[in-house]
């Protein structure tokens, strides 16, 4: 159905514009000429009158007036007499003439109408516009006719044509242009409610989880678990361990949309080394018995100009995420300043992932081992949101795991001028 819009579009297109180029043309070629047709007359009766001032048909040097006038007036100039003889022709191509009697022109003005004319001539083989008018003097009567190449008109027709097919050519052109462009906005469109109906259906999901299992466990207690002080601490711990779940999904939804929104705290010149160290002191509760969390400072690093609150949050979740993932060994930070970008690593000797896997990593909701990640309290969004944070900051994020040896994320942030 867009296909066959489109198609119709661009013939509806093509259509006015060559019906609008074919009125224009043809209206403006025959006024071109009608002005043309009128402008040479004039000059024709303008030499009319001198033919009379001069008394050329007394002096009888009708040939020197024609030559003389039409090396002035760079024009054909034909003296005929009543018989349609040639008396005098500017072109010197006289005795080449046959009689003149046959011409449209000559005939009206021999008959006293001054006239113009357009058409082909035979003796020279292209279009001429001929004007005559009639002349009588000391007994003469005939005709005076110029004669203009309609050369210079048609050339202009033919540029007018020639630009008309570039016209549609171009517009053609910007037609498929448009099409295409139509045709990618609405995908993207598509693309766009299709991520939008997959959130809403995600959120609702991992809304749902947590919910289910709170009504759940209070309507276990209102049926008469309350009474079991044992069981009754037991599920309120569990209804605690879900409400934060909730909480921290609600607030992992509310920072992935502001942040996807342009919302900024107020940016800072800051410490690198110093922000790492405060995510370190808060993840240390969460490191396991077998597991260390190595930083590794960089004092030649500059400070780095950005929320300090967005830079803990990137770190807090990428660091989180390597702790959760490694049961034995070490999660590694660190940070340098490399061609004028801060650089940052957190590296782990977890689990790993597959290659497929880490395509879909920055996916909302996206997990791994999804039984893992919700058992650990995890809501799905954290490395999204690292992408974004990222990206605020015209930033890149790399990933690169092996199954079974670790994973490592590089975060790569440009200085600006005045951060550097």
């Amino acid at each position: 159905m867009k296909r066959k819009f489109l198609i119709g579009y661009a013939v509806a297109a093509a259509v006015s514009l060559l019906a609008f180029a074919y009125a224009f043309w043809s209206n403006g070629f025959a006024y071109l000429e009608e002005r043309s047709e009128s402008g040479y007359l004039a000059q024709a009766e303008l030499l009319g009158e001198l033919f009379l001032a001069e008394n050329t048909a007394a002096k009888g040097n009708f040939s020197e007036f024609a030559q003389l006038q039409g090396e002035k007036r760079h024009m054909r100039i034909t003296i005929i007499d009543e018989e349609g003889d040639v008396l005098g022709e500017s072109a010197e191509a006289g005795q080449l003439m046959d009689n003149h009697l046959d011409r449209e022109e000559v005939l009206k003005a021999l008959s006293g109408e001054s006239n113009s004319v357009i058409r082909r001539s035979a003796t020279f083989g292209m279009d001429y516009c001929y004007s005559a008018v009639p002349v009588k003097a000391d007994g003469f009567r005939g005709v005076i006719r110029t004669a203009v190449p309609m050369e210079e008109l048609r050339n202009m027709n033919d540029e007018f044509f020639r630009s008309t097919v570039l016209t549609a050519a171009i517009l053609l052109l910007l037609v498929l242009s448009l099409s295409m462009y139509f045709r990618r906005y609405v995908s993207a469109m598509k693309k766009v409610e299709a991520m939008r109906r997959e959130f809403v259906s995600n959120v609702t999901h991992e809304l749902k989880t947590p919910l289910t299992s709170i009504r759940g466990f209070v309507e276990t207690l209102k049926e008469g678990a309350l009474n079991d002080p044992d069981c009754a601490r037991r599920f309120l711990d569990i209804i605690e361990i879900e409400t934060e779940r909730l909480g921290r999904l609600i607030d992992d939804i509310l920072l992935l949309s502001e942040i996807e929104n342009g919302g900024e705290t107020a940016q800072e010149f800051c410490d690198v080394n110093e922000v790492i160290r405060e995510v370190e002191t808060l993840m240390e509760p969460r490191v396991k018995e077998h597991v260390r969390l190595i930083f590794k400072p960089d004092p030649a690093v500059p400070p780095y100009r950005c929320s300090r609150d967005r830079m803990k949050q990137l770190l807090i979740n990428l660091v989180d995420n390597a702790l959760k993932a490694t049961e034995f060994g070490a999660v590694i930070i660190t940070c340098q300043r490399i061609s004028g970008c801060l650089v940052l690593r957190i590296s782990d000797t977890g689990i790993g992932m597959e290659e497929e896997q880490t395509e879909r990593i920055f996916e909302r909701f996206y997990r791994v081992d999804k039984g893992r990640s919700r058992a650990q309290g995890g809501t799905g969004l954290g490395l999204s949101i690292v992408k974004h944070i990222a990206e605020l900051y015209n930033g890149t994020i790399q990933v690169s795991s092996r199954p079974g040896e670790g994973t490592e994320f590089t975060v790569t942030l440009p200085y600006t001028r005045e951060g550097q």
